[in-house]
């Protein structure tokens, strides 16, 4: 009777061990990376809103990532999960505004070489595994040099 109880001891004590190390063997692998798509929504501080910016630089990070052209949304993949800073800004642009408008002594030429647009805008986000979507607020204003 011993060496029947011992024997399933036994075998129940094998069955345990291999059952351990066979889950033990596929490792749970959590994806550490997600990728992101970006839009941006222009806004302005004027009354006639000039056309949309053409390009914008985009920031992760404080780190270059890629150029955004026409507001078409971009695309960014194996970004690391967590809370990431995202920028976009473009280079100056010369336009014309109704503004000029009131300064009749400053030739056309010289009206649009003054003012110049910016356009920036900033968020923080949480990034994590899968597809995130970040939309940047950009607001755009004159600069007027003196």
């Amino acid at each position: 009777m011993k060496t029947k109880t011992l024997k399933k001891l036994l075998k129940f004590m094998i069955t345990i061990i291999l059952l351990i190390g066979f889950v033990s063997c596929t490792p749970l692998t959590i994806p550490e990376t997600g990728t992101v798509t970006i839009t941006v929504n222009e806004s302005t501080t004027l009354k006639n809103k000039p056309p949309s910016t053409s390009e914008y630089y985009i920031y992760m990070d404080d780190v270059f990532q890629d150029m955004m052209f026409n507001l078409v949304p971009l695309t960014l993949e194996n970004i690391p999960i967590g809370i990431h800073t995202f920028k976009a800004s473009n280079f100056a642009l010369s336009i014309e505004s109704s503004m000029l408008d009131k300064k009749p002594d400053i030739e056309k030429k010289e009206k649009m070489e003054s003012f110049t647009l910016f356009c920036s805008g900033m968020i923080f986000q949480e990034i994590s595994s899968g597809v995130n979507y970040v939309e940047i607020p950009v607001n755009c204003t004159f600069i007027v040099p003196y």
